[in-house]
């Protein structure tokens, strides 16, 4: 059988479906998967890491901050569907697959139009505008939080599964994990990290507030991203006792084995990513986020009791306060490890593949 997954621009697009194509690729060893992604964004780098072909097509998504960026935005969605179409008549997939980002929009429209069968997942809370639009033409739509059904219209071809995450993650001995890093096991460890290419905002709290904690005994594994830190790693060069600070972590399931407490952006993959290590946590929605999807996510785990929600603009005045709270009240700690945990649903990639090979046998 022939598959086609469709999603990019982020990690949080790419890894589930990585996730969903490696238990297809169990299921059926013989499975042709191709993947379609956006040219240079990050699935250029993770796609054939793993194994797996890619073509790229030239799109972007909306800019919300420069709307002059968006005046080629038309002529590039006709090039993009339309090369789209070429893909899957030369490929012939018997299923396509979607994992949000505007990528998604033109190669499931294009599928549809073709009649070949078409399932597409969302992870997030709030729906985005390429998953609304998707989801009335789509066969299946699989959603992760209940109340996303809200903002779909059509009900009749919702399934709720919970947002895959990458089968690689394992859970390792804290201390062990933490002696990794070259810091005291004997000290409590924070983890801190704003996505694969770090988080401003996030790192401007923490840096404000880093020497504070370091006094207090307290580790931090600090991923800051390419363009901040060279600036970050001078500035706490004489605290490495205590302050590790990475660029990027390619072993990040060491660093969540580590972490007594995570602090970290509130996008879903991220979530189910703490949620399947049983991590307490503090989230920091992106401000910027398409339809603020990130804060309603943590609203939605943190009226469940599973993370604290402190937004951008206050963290001044509330980070510092939270982490010291959670990191030495085990009550706390453990109340929210268990909670985040209902979140997790370590087949969750497998049931979504078989509900895509159930559509090419119907």
């Amino acid at each position: 059988m022939k598959y086609i997954f469709a999603g990019g621009g982020t990690g949080g697009h790419i890894f589930p479906a990585i996730a969903i194509a490696d238990e297809i690729r169990k299921t059926d060893n013989d499975a042709e998967i191709l993947f379609i992604g956006a040219k240079g964004r990050i699935e250029e780098k993770i796609v054939p890491s793993n194994n797996y072909r890619l073509e790229t097509i030239e799109l972007s998504g909306f800019n919300r901050s420069n709307a002059l960026k968006n005046l080629k935005l038309p002529l590039k969605l006709i090039r993009s569907f339309r090369k789209c179409l070429r893909i899957l008549k030369d490929f012939r997939p018997d299923v396509v697959i979607g994992t949000g980002g505007f990528v998604c929009g033109p190669v499931i429209y294009a599928a549809g139009l073709l009649k070949i069968p078409t399932l597409i997942q969302e992870g997030n809370s709030y729906a985005g505008k390429t998953i609304k639009f998707l989801s009335e033409r789509s066969d299946k739509v699989v959603i992760n939080f209940k109340e996303t059904e809200k903002y779909l219209k059509r009900k009749d071809n919702i399934i709720n599964i919970s947002h895959p995450i990458r089968s690689s993650l394992k859970k390792a001995d804290r201390n062990k994990a933490v002696e990794f890093f070259d810091l005291s096991f004997s000290n409590k460890t924070i983890f801190v990290f704003g996505g694969s290419q770090g988080a401003r905002g996030i790192n401007s709290a923490i840096e404000k507030i880093a020497l504070k904690l370091a006094g207090a005994d307290i580790n931090i594994i600090w991923q800051t991203g390419k363009t901040e830190y060279a600036g970050l790693s001078s500035r706490f060069r004489d605290q490495e006792k205590k302050i590790r600070i990475l660029e990027f972590i390619e072993n990040i399931d060491i660093a969540y084995s580590a972490a007594d407490l995570v602090i970290c952006r509130a996008g879903i993959t991220s979530i189910m990513e703490l949620a399947s290590m049983q991590k307490a946590c503090i989230l920091i929605p992106l401000p910027s986020s398409a339809e603020n999807h990130q804060e309603m996510n943590a609203r939605s785990l943190e009226e469940k009791n599973a993370a604290v929600m402190i937004k951008e603009n206050e963290t001044d005045g509330k980070l510092y306060k939270e982490i010291m709270n959670i990191i030495y009240d085990d009550k706390r700690s453990a109340e929210l490890s268990e909670s985040i945990k209902q979140f997790a649903d370590p087949d969750s990639a497998n049931k979504i593949a078989e509900e895509a090979i159930k559509l090419i046998k119907e």
